[in-house]
């Protein structure tokens, strides 16, 4: 049965009402009558505040919520255009359904800058940081106090006008759509020709900016109420027109967005012919600062699981490591005992999503057992960490941060992934490690070297560690953690600080050994017994005490960690030391296939780059070298670093 006319009305006007308290619900303390909506269409972390409003984009296409956010299909909306209309879908949705005296907009990634300081900028006019954090929300004034006194007293505020001859040498604005391979010259033209259809009196202005060289881009603006209704209602009529009578029958993705990128040009016009017909308005630009890694701030949380049978393994890894990474874990989970849970946590910064598909489904497959990724980039990134060693990889720095990130474990399991476990590795972590900082197995070949003639190990032991007793040294790739003691220690900032220095051989692991002396319990030497890379057992391991190089000997008849520790690895040499163990595992894990490809000597191709003149507004600008260290940036700072050791420069 057809609802009648008063139904529907009555509808409507309960869902108006429903959005407007939905607007009035967020968890703000004051109104202060500035609103700036921030479109999010994945989680982001959010800028906190009163002025600030996330809406979820298109949230009437997905089942998915977003926590923190505000819909835009409650109440009059459009977002089931969001895919044609980008932003603008939070746009029509404020225009329509909030009251407020000014209204602003920005995306989840790209704010204005608020703090009144001038930052470096690259050609494209934006400020390029990484995380929002508390560090970049102060240093950008992304705050209620900072956006209230940028705002008043002015009319309208954009993004700066940028010259796109400065961006790849564009002539003109339609010279800067045109280079881009997805969006098409004569749907600019169409938006055009309805323009001066609609509005003659456009038309000059309409000239004046597409043949011009300089705009505002980014789509984000804030605009005093009166304005802000007015140009709602001049352009949505103008883009309602264009996505009705433009075929986009088989366009692509990035074109079927061509609407978003006309309302960008849009703005440009609309704002020169009210200057160019004499309104007086306060016209303000603030730059933009683009985050590159807007992800949301990553938090592990307990399995729900009865702790008592989990056993929480640690590693550490890059993407071109999954496959060593894998055999581990399939050595663990080929010999573990069935009634724990194996709760893996990765520590990585590039580990693919593929990847880790690929290694979750992997893992799955055992019942007792499952996989977690957690990217450390934000917390490293404010440290310049280096290893002195070809051998070792700046994943060795990441188990520092485990104490922070796990803080509903007491004890957790660290190994290195090149290694496979011959035993149950249960029995290891049942070790009683109360009272003490770390478990491990002592390093015959530090201690070894230690007893050399020459005595330069000795010396180093000595005046840059400062060790009692050089001959407790531990290697490291195995160790149990007990991470009440290492908090105590020391935090995780403290521990970073030490990695920065340059003295350290063995970085990390000296750093514990110093650290850690006299609250080490030594672990039987199976549980990490070193392969024989070069044949160190003879001419190293051989000078380490009696006791310890024994216990070394017997370990190797029955290892329940192998650890190819050094340069001669299985996947390099399949004829090393331990060799046949190694692939007896690895072949059974779905990236066999590449770990013997590494065997031939065959490279992973490089991705194509394929070459775009045009940035389009939502890419991060890989192209250029500023974007990934702009300059002034700590970025740039530690590309100067490394440049330098390159060239072997200090």
């Amino acid at each position: 049965m057809a609802s009648t006319p008063q139904a529907q009305t009555q509808a409507q006007t309960q869902e108006q009402t429903q959005a407007q308290q939905q607007a009035q619900q967020q968890p703000h303390a004051a109104d202060p009558r500035v609103k700036i909506f921030v479109s999010v269409h994945k989680p982001s972390q959010l800028v906190e505040g009163t002025c600030f409003y996330p809406v979820h984009v298109g949230s009437t296409l997905t089942d998915k919520e977003l926590s923190g956010t505000l819909r835009d299909d409650i109440g009059e909306n459009i977002s089931e255009r969001n895919p044609r209309y980008c932003e603008l879908t939070a746009q029509y949705w404020a225009w329509k359904n909030v009251d407020a005296d000014y209204y602003g907009f920005c995306h989840y990634r790209r704010y204005f800058d608020f703090s009144g300081v001038r930052h470096q900028e690259n050609d494209y006019g934006e400020i390029l940081d990484t995380y929002i954090t508390d560090e970049t929300i102060k240093r950008y004034g992304l705050d209620d106090e900072h956006v209230l006194s940028n705002v008043a007293g002015w009319d309208v505020i954009t993004t700066p006008y940028n010259d796109v001859r400065k961006m790849d040498g564009f002539s003109s604005l339609k010279d800067h759509w045109n280079a881009d391979d997805h969006l098409q010259l004569h749907d600019l033209r169409h938006m055009y020709d309805i323009l001066v259809n609609a509005y003659p009196d456009y038309q000059p202005d309409a000239d004046a900016v597409l043949n011009g060289t300089k705009a505002a881009f980014c789509n984000m603006f804030i605009m005093r109420k009166e304005i802000f209704h007015d140009y709602c209602q001049w352009l949505f009529p103008l883009l309602d027109a264009f996505d009705q009578t433009a075929d986009m029958s088989t366009a692509d993705v990035q074109r079927l967005r061509t609407v978003g990128h006309l309302s960008e040009r849009l703005l440009n016009i609309y704002l020169a012919h009210q200057q160019r017909i004499g309104k007086q308005w306060r016209i303000k630009q603030l730059q933009c600062v683009h985050f590159t890694h807007p992800e949301p701030i990553e938090t592990l949380n307990p399995l729900d699981i009865n702790p008592r049978y989990t056993i929480p393994i640690v590693l550490a890894a890059d993407d071109a490591y999954v496959p060593m990474l894998a055999t581990t874990i399939h050595s663990i989970l080929s010999n573990a005992d069935t009634e724990y849970y194996y709760d893996f946590i990765v520590l990585h910064r590039n580990i693919s999503v593929q990847n880790q598909n690929t290694l979750s489904s992997f893992v799955s497959r055992a019942k007792h057992a499952s996989i977690r990724f957690y990217d450390v980039q934000r917390i490293i990134e404010n440290y310049v960490l280096d290893t002195n060693n070809p051998h070792i990889s700046i994943e060795t720095y990441y188990r520092f941060i485990i104490q922070d990130i796990l803080p509903f474990y007491k004890k957790v399991l660290y190994l290195d992934c090149d290694l496979i476990v011959n035993a149950d590795i249960a029995t290891l972590y049942a070790t009683d490690i109360k009272n003490y900082c770390l478990a491990a197995v002592k390093d015959i070949d530090f201690t070894g070297t230690l007893a050399m003639k020459d005595g330069k190990r000795k010396q180093y032991t000595d005046t840059v560690l400062h060790m009692n007793n050089g001959f407790n040294y531990f290697q490291a790739g195995v160790m149990l953690l007990n991470l009440d003691e290492l908090r105590m220690l020391h935090t995780v900032e403290e521990w970073l600080a030490m990695s920065t220095d340059t003295a350290y051989i063995y970085n990390d692991q000296d750093i514990l050994n110093m650290e850690c002396e006299g609250k080490v319990l030594y672990l039987d030497a199976r549980w990490n017994v070193m392969h024989d890379c070069a044949g160190r057992v003879d001419g190293v391991f051989a000078f380490a005490p009696a006791e310890d190089f024994l216990a070394y000997q017997q370990a190797r008849r029955d290892p329940s960690i192998v650890h190819y520790a050094g340069f001669e690895k299985p996947w390099k040499n399949p004829w090393c030391d331990f060799g046949p163990l190694y692939w007896h595992y690895a072949q059974q894990t779905p990236f066999s296939v590449q770990l013997i490809a590494m065997l031939a000597g065959i490279q992973k191709p490089k991705p194509i780059q394929h070459h775009d003149r045009a940035i389009a507004e939502d890419s991060p600008l890989r192209k250029y070298g500023d974007i990934l260290a702009p300059t002034g940036s700590k970025q740039r700072e530690i590309a100067k670093v490394i440049v330098r050791k390159m060239r072997g420069r200090k």
